[in-house]
């Protein structure tokens, strides 16, 4: 696309713009080539404007081709040891015509592709990196993680790594442990206990963990809100939706009347969730709201009885009642 003065031109067209010449011939009839992008003179064939940077690619793509020609790879990540930035020998044994190779060549590439994996991790902190990001990967596959999250968690790695926090440590232990940190700061639902299942690492171990990245790296983690396990528990109870918007808004009530300070966001949830069940009327037990929320029967019994206690509500709340004083 040209312009000229306040004249907008594009496609093949026979254009004459008023007040616009030829600069060799003073000719006002000119020509727009599509292809090469210029302006051209029908009397004398100048080119009167032309397009300086061509900003697309070099070559053609028609219909039905099936290879891409695209030459940029995937962006920097940081799920990788070395952020994708480096270029590596793939396995395929091929050339750049897609001719077998074979014989002497073949014996040389695999000796390249050999040294060139042992060059490219040649220290201790490389290599650490290397297995923790493989371990990572592997819990974000089995947790279901979003890629952000796992980004995150690397980071968080990459500074306990630099800072010295993993040494004298299991590996395996610190990235869980960053994982949770990423989850926190996502608000994303998922507890110790969980990551302690898909890590096979004790909770009590992933806890000491992660208080001592909090404290040695100074984070701010935000506080978890009970809401979010509420949906969590929910869904793996199958409870009905009655159940869950009673049960987010006793949350809230306590939530405003300062009864969840301290207390465990996965407990509230639970009792909580146990509490509209009375409310609604639903048949179901202590029993199978602890399965779902993954805790004993104990726990929901105490936070229930709190609960209600504090709260003292004997039928379903409405949203008048969140918004009166107390």
């Amino acid at each position: 696309m040209f312009s000229a003065g306040k004249f907008q031109l594009s496609g093949n067209l026979r254009v004459s713009i008023t007040g616009f010449r030829c600069e060799e011939c003073r000719g006002t009839e000119f020509v727009l080539d599509q292809i090469g992008e210029e302006l051209v003179c029908v009397g004398c064939g100048h080119v009167v404007l032309k397009q300086n940077i061509e900003e697309g690619p070099e070559w053609r793509s028609f219909e039905g081709e099936q290879t891409s020609r695209v030459r940029v790879g995937m962006p920097p990540t940081l799920l990788m040891q070395d952020k994708g930035l480096s270029t590596i020998i793939g396995a395929e044994n091929e050339d750049s015509t897609g001719r077998r190779i074979v014989g002497k060549a073949k014996r040389d590439l695999n000796r390249l592709r050999k040294w060139q994996h042992r060059i490219s991790i040649y220290n201790s902190i490389e290599r650490n990196l290397s297995y923790a990001l493989s371990e990572l990967n592997k819990q974000g596959e089995k947790l279901d993680i979003p890629f952000s999250v796992l980004e995150r968690a690397s980071y968080i790695y990459r500074m306990a790594l630099e800072r010295g926090l993993v040494r004298g440590r299991a590996i395996n232990s610190i990235v869980s442990a960053a994982l949770y940190v990423a989850l926190r700061y996502d608000g994303i639902p998922r507890t110790l206990r969980e990551l302690s299942v898909t890590s096979g690492i004790e909770k009590k171990e992933l806890a000491r963990c992660y208080r001592m990245l909090v404290r040695e790296l100074r984070l701010k983690m935000p506080v978890v809100d009970p809401i979010k396990h509420v949906r969590k528990i929910c869904i793996k109870g199958t409870l009905g939706k009655r159940v869950t918007l009673e049960a987010e808004k006793l949350v809230r009530l306590a939530q405003k009347r300062k009864l969840v300070a301290g207390k465990d966001p996965v407990g509230v949830a639970a009792a909580a969730i146990y509490y509209a069940c009375v409310l609604m009327g639903a048949k179901n037990t202590q029993r199978d709201v602890a399965i779902a929320a993954d805790m004993t029967e104990v726990t929901v019994r105490n936070r229930y009885k709190s609960l209600s206690d504090h709260l003292r509500v004997e039928r379903p709340l409405s949203v008048e009642a969140l918004r009166a004083p107390d």
